[in-house]
């Protein structure tokens, strides 16, 4: 079934990874996971070895564990709350595992779990915090003669000397471990920003290009997409261009003749290169796109190159759609109408925009 197929768990997986607040939340719930299951377990093994109110602690620890994880996926600020409740309830139980020692001694090493999930769920900051709260406690109750006399159970002098040093230990793998993480992870976030910027956008202008268009027309719930107009613009005669002046040069105008068109819109829809020399522009509801149109095709006409102390000039032609009551979702119906009344623009001697009803 898909629903247990090892390639759904996976798109699950990386949809997590992709959203930092709910991979967040995943980690720390799977951290209240284990800490409740495995508490839970231990109160099986301390009801039938007989460890009276011991007992009763893991047993809380391990409700409060699901009480907090329920906290969890309300998110915002209850989320934290509960990560802040969790912190309370682990030094306290915590300290209570120091004090009494039950069973033989045992107890005492759940405290080097702290520096391991603190930081991973309170960052390298509060982490940082709670690690050295608990390292102050072990430091008080095994190396005071206050803290000693608290203690309910006998430990004997070469623990109480050297754990709370290999806690220490714990504690600096654990930062080293976490700056590395971090790094990493800034990294990668760097990396997947560089990445999603080649792909919906174009390498020559830095305009977005079609792959993003086809992206966002596959789902276009995800933009809300819903444009008023859709123009379709083709450079004229930028063959003789290239064939004169260089593919260099062909460049060069289509980067500053994209910014050209950019500067004109004025925000007034989305720009991408549609192809070698065309572009697209999906104009946002409300908007004259007509008049818009008309100002890029004088704004294009008005622009100067130079090549090889060459004056050049170049132009626009545009064919334009607009669609009914505002907008539609029949993106796809546009574009091949404006296609369309761009090459009727073309036959009528370019320089110009068709505009036509969809």
């Amino acid at each position: 079934m898909k629903l247990f197929s090892k390639n759904h768990y996976q798109q699950k997986l990386n949809a997590l990874v992709a959203d930092e607040e709910k991979w967040n939340q995943f980690q720390n719930a799977c951290i209240l996971v284990v800490f409740g299951f495995t508490s839970l377990l231990m109160s099986v093994v301390n009801l039938f070895t007989h460890q009276g109110s011991f007992t009763w602690i893991t047993l809380g620890f391990s409700l409060a564990c699901l009480i907090d994880l329920l906290l969890l996926r309300k998110k915002g600020t209850i989320a934290k709350v509960a990560l802040a409740i969790f912190a309370v309830e682990v030094t306290a139980v915590f300290i209570y595992f120091i004090v009494s020692g039950i069973p033989d001694g045992f107890s005492v090493l759940w405290t080097a779990m702290v520096p391991c999930f603190g930081l991973l769920m309170y960052g390298i900051r509060n982490g940082t915090i709670l690690s050295l709260i608990m390292f102050l406690m072990l430091v008080f109750f095994f190396w005071t003669p206050v803290g000693n006399d608290l203690l309910q159970y006998t430990y004997n002098a070469t623990f109480k000397m050297r754990f709370p040093l290999l806690y220490l230990a714990f504690f600096v793998v654990a930062v080293i471990m976490e700056k590395m993480r971090d790094t990493a992870h800034a990294a990668l976030k760097e990396s997947q920003k560089k990445y999603e910027f080649l792909c919906y956008h174009d390498a020559l202008t830095g305009l977005y290009n079609r792959f993003w268009l086809q992206t966002i027309l596959a789902h276009p719930e995800n933009k809300q997409l819903k444009p008023a107009a859709v123009a379709v613009l083709d450079i004229d005669n930028f063959k003789f261009i290239n064939d004169n002046f260089g593919h260099p040069n062909g460049d060069i105008v289509i980067c500053q003749l994209g910014q050209t068109i950019v500067d004109t819109m004025n925000g007034s829809g989305e720009l991408c290169r549609w192809g070698g020399d065309e572009f697209l522009i999906l104009f946002h509801t409300d908007i004259n796109a007509e008049a818009v149109c008309k100002r890029i095709v004088d704004a294009v006409c008005a622009q100067e190159f130079v090549f090889d102390s060459e004056r050049v000039n170049t132009t626009v032609t545009v064919g334009l759609v607009i669609a009914p009551d505002g907008g539609t979702n029949d993106v796809d119906s546009m574009i091949r109408k404006a296609d369309i009344n761009l090459y009727h623009a073309k036959d009528q001697g370019k320089n110009c925009t068709i505009t036509s009803q969809l």
